[in-house]
C-alpha cells in the first residue's frame, strides 16, 4: 500500500531537494498577502535570481521553472524589524564620548550571532540595527538581512539620537575622573541641552566632526530618536520644530498620550515591544496601555512594531482593537518605509527582494505556524 505524506511533509521534502538558489521559481498559495494591495486568493509569485519577477492571481511557470504549490497555505513578505540590537558584539554603544554621530553600528556586527537565526525563525528577514542609547548622539544605524550571502541591505539608514534618561544613567561630574561615567549629562535637562547645543553648532556649519548632524538637519539623513515618556516626546517635537527636521520616534511607550501632537507634526513611531505586564509600567516607569497601536491608528499616527516576535505582537495588537491589515502593515511595509527600504523589502512586488514567509494558515491566527522562509530567493529555514 502506498503511503500518502501529509502536505507539510511533502513541502519539506521538496524544499530540502531544492538547490541553494533557484533561477526560476513559481510559488502558488491559497492566499498571498502582497501588502501592496488586497490579498490575492489564490495567488502566485514568480522569482528569478533572488528577485520577484511577477505577482498575480494565476501565473504560468516559465519553461524549466520549479513550482511549489502550498495548497491551502499562505504566503507573505518577510517581516521587517525596524529597531534592533541583534548581532551587535559587546556593548552596542560607543562609551568614550557623549556625542558620537560618526559611530557606525555596522562595524560592530557579529554575523555569526545566534540572535540572527532566532529572528529568522520568527519570520524576520530584515533588521534595522541601531547603536545603544548611552550616547546623546548615538551614531549611525544600518539595515541587514538575517540570512543570505549579501547580508548588508543599507550601510546607513539614519542618525540615532537619545531624548531619554539613558545618557544620564549612572553619570556624575563630582567624583575622581577615573571612570567613563564621570561625564555629562547627569540629568534630563542636561540631555536636552546637549541635543540643542549640538544641533545649533551643526546648523551653523563649519564643524567637521558634526558633518553627520549637519547633513541630518539638511534632510540628507533620517533622524531616529529613542524617546519613551510623553514629556520626552514633546521635547523632541519642540527641538524638531526649532531646527526643522522630521524625526521618527523609537520606543514611544507613552506615545498614545501625545498622539494628537504626533499626528499634527506628521511624526511616525517605531513602537518598542508590546507587553502584557499586569504592572502597567514599562521602561523609565512609563505608563503602558495594551491597545496603544489601536489608539495611534485612530489618531492617524503611522507606526511599526519592533523588538522581535513580530507575528505575536501583531496578533496581540489585533486582539486589543487594531485592524488586521494595519497590524500586518506594521511588521512589513511600514517598517520598510521608515528604514527607507520600501523599494526592496516589505511588500511582494516585481523588483523586490525575494524574501517570503510561507505559513499554514492566516498570519494572525494563534494556531498558524511558519513552514519555511525564503531570503533573497534562497531557502533559509524549513520546519
Amino acid at each position: 500500500m502506498k503511503r500518502v505524506l501529509p502536505l507539510p511533509s511533502v513541502l519539506i521534502l521538496i524544499l530540502v531537494a531544492m538547490p541553494v538558489r533557484a533561477d526560476d521559481l513559481l510559488i502558488q498559495a491559497a492566499k498571498v498577502y502582497t501588502m501592496a494591495g488586497p490579498p490575492l486568493a489564490p495567488g502566485a509569485v514568480l522569482i528569478s535570481n533572488g528577485k520577484i519577477i511577477q505577482v498575480g492571481a494565476k501565473l504560468t511557470p516559465p519553461a524549466g521553472a520549479k513550482v511549489i504549490d502550498l495548497g491551502s497555505g499562505v504566503l507573505m513578505p518577510g517581516l521587517v524589524d525596524a529597531y534592533s540590537n541583534n548581532g551587535i558584539a559587546g556593548n552596542p554603544a560607543e562609551m568614550t564620548k557623549e556625542i558620537t554621530p560618526d559611530y557606525r553600528v555596522l562595524s560592530a556586527v557579529d554575523w555569526r550571532s545566534r540572535s540572527f537565526r532566532e529572528a529568522l525563525a520568527d519570520g524576520t528577514t530584515c533588521l534595522g540595527l541601531a547603536p545603544g542609547t548611552e550616547g546623546v548622539f548615538a551614531g549611525l544605524s544600518c539595515a541587514v538581512k538575517t540570512a543570505g550571502t549579501q547580508r548588508i541591505v543599507q550601510q546607513e539608514t539614519g542618525l540615532l539620537i537619545t531624548m531619554a534618561s539613558d545618557p544620564a544613567g549612572g553619570n556624575t561630574s563630582r567624583q575622581r575622573p577615573d571612570s567613563i561615567y564621570v561625564r555629562q549629562p547627569t540629568n534630563r535637562m542636561g540631555v536636552v541641552w546637549m541635543l540643542r547645543s549640538t544641533f545649533d553648532k551643526a546648523a551653523r556649519g563649519k564643524t567637521p566632526e558634526l558633518t553627520v548632524v549637519s547633513d541630518a538637519l539638511a534632510g540628507h539623513r533620517r533622524v531616529y530618536s529613542v524617546s519613551r515618556t510623553d514629556n520626552d516626546i514633546l521635547s523632541l517635537l519642540r527641538l524638531a520644530k526649532e531646527f526643522k527636521f522630521s524625526p521618527t520616534v523609537i520606543g514611544g511607550q507613552e506615545a498614545y498620550k501625545v498622539r494628537d501632537e504626533l499626528a499634527a507634526a506628521k511624526v511616525s513611531v517605531i513602537l518598542g515591544p508590546l507587553t502584557t505586564s499586569s504592572s502597567g509600567t514599562g521602561p523609565e516607569s512609563t505608563e503602558i496601555v495594551w491597545n496603544q497601536p489601536g489608539l495611534l491608528h485612530k489618531a492617524g499616527v503611522p507606526f511599526a512594531l519592533s523588538g522581535g516576535n513580530l507575528l505575536e505582537q501583531a496578533r496581540f495588537a489585533v486582539r486589543y482593537g487594531l485592524p488586521a491589515e494595519t497590524a500586518l502593515d506594521a511588521i512589513t511595509r511600514t517598517p520598510a518605509r521608515l528604514l527607507g527600504l520600501e523599494s526592496r523589502v516589505g511588500t511582494l512586488e516585481a523588483g523586490r527582494d525575494a524574501d517570503l514567509v510561507a505559513l499554514d494558515g492566516d498570519p494572525l491566527e494563534l494556531t498558524t505556524s511558519i513552514q519555511w522562509i525564503l531570503v533573497d530567493g534562497k531557502m533559509s529555514m524549513t520546519r
